[in-house]
């Protein structure tokens, strides 16, 4: 090899090394909210958002979905930590415009779209009455003349027919947690909730305690997060959000806490369109 031929190579393998690193520099610096410094708030509602014995040691669905949307877009926690609070404390503040992101078990509707920017669907839920292990009430019928625990600031009693609810007493609590143990203490006859919530609750803490006693019928609803309303950050977070419902990303973290969770087709990350909602593979139609 001739001197001439050794430095042309070494420019070449020179040039290449560069053009490398600069690609490698410039991906790093592709992510979108690099420089942004996001308030997250959760409630602690498993099997989305689970306390492992301290509020610095969090899991769940929602938990580890929050954690992917930072890797993937680059953002930052404010002081470094998620902010603990009760459901409704949660919604209150995050109306308020202080919460870029609020989770936990959180159903997508339309007047929740008015305050927020809701995310992409995470999971499709039904409510189930949980009672006393030992209770007999197997109906909405039983309901009758009980008292319903509930958290603050929701209306258990909408999901029942108006003859039934006007005879049912509502007793309030201001955290999930407190709900599930007023009935478990027997201070309640039931209370409604989120069926993974409910499931994770009677398998676990109340083992023993508590059941379900039926699912309410026609009670499905859309659960995900909601971001704060119209920014920048709000767009991307979502945008990401639908991405990782396409790659299989979403599915396998709730497959992660709740192994058995049957998809829906529209959910399914074959039938996620990135150019819209949800479409349905012409193989389901």
């Amino acid at each position: 090899m001739n001197i001439k031929d050794f430095f042309g190579k070494s420019l070449f393998a020179a040039s290449l090394l560069s053009a490398c690193l600069l690609g490698n520099n410039a991906f790093a610096k592709n992510l979108p909210l690099e420089g942004h410094v996001l308030d997250v708030g959760l409630s602690p509602i498993p099997p989305f958002v689970i306390i492992n014995g301290e509020f610095s040691d969090l899991s769940g669905i929602d938990v580890d979905i929050i954690r992917e949307l930072q890797r993937r877009t680059g953002f930052t926690l404010n002081q470094n930590r998620f902010h603990i609070i009760s459901l409704v404390d949660l919604l209150d503040i995050g109306k308020q415009g202080q919460l870029d992101i609020c989770a936990s078990v959180i159903p997508l509707t339309a007047d929740k779209a008015q305050d927020f920017t809701l995310s992409p669907t995470t999971y499709r839920s039904k409510y189930v009455l949980v009672v006393p292990a030992d209770s007999n009430i197997t109906n909405r019928n039983d309901l009758v003349g009980k008292t319903i625990a509930a958290e603050d600031g929701s209306d258990p009693t909408d999901l029942l027919p108006e003859n039934i609810a006007s005879q049912i007493k509502v007793t309030n609590q201001h955290t999930t947690f407190m709900t599930f143990y007023s009935v478990a203490a027997g201070e309640a006859d039931a209370m409604l909730a989120e069926e993974p919530m409910a499931t994770d609750v009677v398998d676990d803490w109340a083992m023993g305690k508590l059941k379900v006693a039926y699912t309410v019928r026609n009670s499905d609803r859309d659960i995900g997060m909601i971001f704060k309303k119209d920014t920048f950050a709000s767009r991307v977070l979502y945008d990401t959000f639908k991405e990782m419902q396409a790659d299989g990303t979403i599915q396998d973290i709730v497959h992660k806490y709740v192994p058995n969770y049957v998809f829906p087709a529209d959910l399914q990350p074959q039938n996620i369109n990135l150019n819209g909602e949800t479409a349905i593979a012409s193989n389901n139609i």
